[in-house]
């Protein structure tokens, strides 16, 4: 990784790959820690297991947000990237659609477990995750591109 600079982040970039693979088995812990308490409480309705759920909840699609960012910050260090192709706008898009499935996950399993106000406010906190990745990550990104 060069800049037009000239200057060499090829550091940072390793340094980020690690961040986001952390990030990731975190967030395999985090939707694990939900599936197994949504399954091993007793009265998972009860006010306190909805706010750890909660939680738990925001901590996933924070986590999940800071990582799509990773993702493409480092995109602004290449000296040189590839065209921007159909074949990567569809790549592009196609991991966007799956993180934001693997997000909606966390309020349909809410809604399995009949706790549909949670699964309402969880819903509505993935949205919000959503739009913030749109209006902070793929905007400024598709500029970036047009540019380069």
């Amino acid at each position: 990784m060069v800049t037009q600079d000239k200057e060499d982040y090829s550091d940072y970039s390793r340094h980020i790959t690690t961040v986001m693979t952390e990030m990731t088995v975190i967030n395999g812990f985090i939707f694990t820690a939900i599936i197994s308490l949504l399954t091993k409480l007793e009265q998972p309705s009860m006010l306190y297991s909805q706010l750890l759920f909660l939680l738990l909840a925001i901590l996933f699609d924070l986590n999940g947000l800071l990582i799509q960012h990773l993702t493409v910050e480092t995109l602004y260090f290449c000296r040189k990237l590839p065209p921007q192709t159909r074949k990567v706008t569809i790549r592009v898009a196609l991991m966007f659609v799956i993180a934001s499935l693997f997000g909606f996950a966390i309020p349909l399993m809410f809604l399995i477990f009949d706790l549909v106000t949670l699964a309402s406010v969880s819903a509505i906190i993935w949205l919000l995750g959503i739009a913030a990745y749109l209006a902070l990550i793929f905007k400024p990104l598709k500029e970036f591109r047009r540019r380069r």
